[in-house]
């Protein structure tokens, strides 16, 4: 009996001591998201978590710099409140990619952590729409040879309409899935 605890205190401590072994664990580099992104043209459906329409609300990568993190690139019809028409707007943004620190320096073998910002902005005569998004990738595996991942954080957005104040819908959630 004593012998059966120990074993699964053993397994117990070894799930414990190899955190997120059961997801892979990913150390691009920006030169490596360049590849993915802007090379090989993978791009983000913004689907709110299958809760949107996956047709709209693609975000593209035009070019990264692979010093800064600065990115460029265009989302296809934003969806904010009041939605804008159904068009390519530009954006520019920035990915910055945290390392896998963790305690005292040692590595958590948890992969690079990749934290992503980018904007757009719309006007019109007696209308201004611009949108901040804040957030984060996630990298999943090769399938097929595309790498499978996720996208997730909050939006701000500020319209004004004939010089009415910023609407009230701040923040708004969004993600979205990797594909191509």
């Amino acid at each position: 009996m004593l012998k059966r605890c120990w074993l699964a205190v053993l397994l117990l401590l070894a799930l414990f001591a190899a955190p997120g072994r059961a997801e892979a664990q990913y150390y691009f580099q920006l030169s490596d998201l360049e590849t993915m992104f802007v090379h090989n043209q993978q791009f983000f459906e913004l689907d709110d978590e299958g809760f949107g329409n996956p047709s709209l609300n693609h975000l593209h990568f035009a070019s990264i710099d692979t010093t800064t993190g600065a990115f460029t690139g265009y989302i296809w019809a934003p969806q904010v409140v009041p939605a804008i028409p159904q068009m390519t707007m530009p954006v520019s943004g920035t990915i910055t990619i945290h390392p896998d620190i963790g305690s005292f320096g040692i590595p958590a073998h948890t992969g690079n952590y990749y934290e992503i910002s980018f904007g757009w902005s719309y006007s019109q005569p007696c209308f201004f729409q611009s949108a901040s998004y804040e957030g984060a990738i996630t990298f999943h595996g090769y399938i097929g040879g595309k790498m499978q991942g996720n996208i997730a954080g909050s939006i701000n957005v500020h319209t004004n309409a004939c010089e009415v104040a910023d609407f009230p819908y701040n923040p708004q959630p969004f993600s979205g899935i990797l594909v191509r």
